[in-house]
């Protein structure tokens, strides 16, 4: 795996600003803040990370919901991975058996590769699934609604004529550690064209399937991204590889070390909100800037106190930072944050 990836969506922006464009002519996409997802009734309704995430909202309609990406693309005889969190609402159901495109990879308008999933009617059971145009090879895992899991999916494009593509899946619930070597789904033989964009949401779905999915930190790059452990509860530190809410809520900031990429012009900027603003600069806590092109930084020598969440704005030529916290309200369980949520405001 290389660094920078390829392509990474956090959604901590709240829209849609980091991909090329979005196609949601029945309004069934959103990107909500934690504070909205706590007016809901779930329980674990809450972003994987961050104070945003993406949601589709399926109420009876079979209108395309997507983000569409060039940056997402894969030449003849490569091999290329995709990591996502994808979370299903408790009520999410289906009167008739489905199969839905999460994701598609396109050369121009053809489906080279595709992850989706399946809801059986007779059993209410969700599968994840791969294929070409759509998925036809599913895993055995069935879904827990209310779970937040890492699905990442491996794509190996076929040489030229020689119709040997094949795409993998790995499924990880987000309490399991670490992720399975084993791929929980495979398809092969697929004879493919290079992939020049991809389109990421919820497509070709029946009117009869309905419910909440919400997904976060999507990643595509040349190596395995594998799952992460969002909410450790012996240790709070994050590296963050873009501009990102570190936590919600009030905390400590104990540590801040900048990794500069190959030049030295990245920058650091703390900001104590959860609204992704970075306008008030009364909200400034903390600025940190390299000076030596790929030496790590540090040049926090007290703790840093915030009350509404530690927004990080990283500047610069492929930058990363770890940032070490502690005594938040907002951070360390799923339980945590929804409360959180429910009483405080976007700000």
């Amino acid at each position: 795996m290389a660094f920078p990836y390829i392509f990474h969506s956090n959604f901590e922006q709240g829209n849609n600003s980091e991909w090329d464009s979005e196609t949601d002519t029945s309004a069934q996409m959103d990107f909500p803040h934690f504070t909205k997802l706590a007016d809901t009734a779930w329980p674990t309704a809450v972003p994987y990370s961050g104070a945003y995430c993406m949601r589709t909202t399926l109420s009876g309609g079979t209108a395309d919901a997507v983000l569409i990406e060039g940056d997402i693309d894969v030449a003849d005889n490569t091999d290329r991975y995709v990591s996502f969190k994808m979370w299903f609402s408790p009520t999410f159901t289906a009167t008739a058996d489905d199969t839905v495109n999460v994701l598609e990879l396109l050369a121009s308008s053809t489906v080279e590769a595709t992850l989706g999933f399946r809801v059986v009617a007779a059993t209410d059971v969700i599968n994840l699934g791969v294929g070409e145009v759509a998925p036809t090879v599913f895993s055995s895992v069935a879904l827990k609604r209310g779970v937040w899991y890492t699905v990442e999916m491996e794509v190996i494009l076929d040489e030229s004529s020689e119709d040997n593509g094949t795409v993998n899946l790995f499924v990880t619930e987000e309490k399991d550690f670490p992720a399975s070597s084993t791929a929980a789904a495979t398809v092969g033989d697929l004879d493919q064209g290079g992939v020049t964009t991809s389109k990421f949401g919820v497509q070709a779905h029946l009117a009869t399937t309905t419910g909440t999915i919400l997904f976060d930190d999507f990643k595509f790059d040349d190596g395995r991204l594998h799952a992460e452990l969002e909410r450790p509860v012996t240790r709070w530190d994050k590296e963050i590889s873009k501009t990102a809410h570190v936590f919600v809520g009030a905390g400590q900031i104990d540590d801040i070390i900048l990794i500069p990429g190959a030049a030295a012009d990245c920058t650091l900027k703390i900001y104590d909100t959860n609204a992704a603003d970075s306008t008030d600069g009364s909200t400034s806590v903390a600025e940190v800037a390299n000076t030596t092109a790929s030496v790590p930084v540090n040049e926090s020598n007290t703790s840093i106190r915030v009350k509404r969440g530690a927004y990080v704005v990283l500047g610069g030529t492929a930058p990363r930072a770890r940032i070490r916290f502690s005594h938040t309200n907002g951070h360390g369980s799923v339980s945590m944050v929804k409360q959180l949520g429910k009483g405080v405001r976007e700000a």
